[in-house]
């Protein structure tokens, strides 16, 4: 027996409980999906670690069709300082000719694969008053949204778009705000 053969499945064996059996337990774009296979019902230990496996089996195979990266889990990042996991609103001091000036900048972090981080800058252009620096910050916001849910949607396909349609449902601090 490999490890493949086990995955997502353990054994329980509780004899205070007279519970004796195979445990699935599957947990995919925030989903989990777990079902017990009791030896006395399966008529056996062997029958109902077959069973057990088919059951896996299945919900896994449903999910690998239409999820890409499956096996990788789904990583967003910490919620930021704006509300949007991945995006961060920073304000740069640059010296250029001895002269003091600040960049506001919205920074954009994703996983392309495990192991590798890439940022990506969105400066705000300035803007002689606040009417119009609103109006830039929030254009350059909505190009950064964008940019990483690309990125997004490349890496982990249709789980972040899924992720993202019951974002916008859900009240919280950053439902809806898309």
């Amino acid at each position: 027996m490999t490890d493949d053969d086990m995955k997502n499945i353990s054994r329980i064996d509780q004899p205070s409980k007279n519970t004796y059996g195979w445990f699935v337990r599957i947990r995919r774009d925030g989903k989990k999906i777990s079902r017990f296979f009791s030896d006395g019902r399966y008529s056996g230990k062997e029958k109902a670690l077959i069973s057990a496996r088919e059951f896996r089996n299945r919900n896994l195979s449903e999910w690998q069709n239409f999820a890409r990266n499956p096996d990788r889990a789904m990583h967003l990042g910490k919620q930021s300082n704006i509300g949007y996991p991945g995006i961060s609103y920073c304000v740069k001091s640059k010296n250029r000719n001895g002269e003091v000036y600040q960049e506001h900048v919205f920074q954009v972090s994703y996983s392309p694969e495990k192991g590798l981080h890439k940022n990506k800058s969105f400066y705000i252009p300035k803007a002689s008053n606040k009417r119009d620096f609103r109006k830039n910050y929030e254009d350059r916001l909505k190009k950064a949204i964008a940019f990483r849910d690309e990125q997004m949607i490349k890496i982990y396909g249709v789980r972040y778009v899924n992720f993202k349609k019951r974002q916008k449902s859900s009240p919280g601090p950053a439902g809806g705000k898309e």
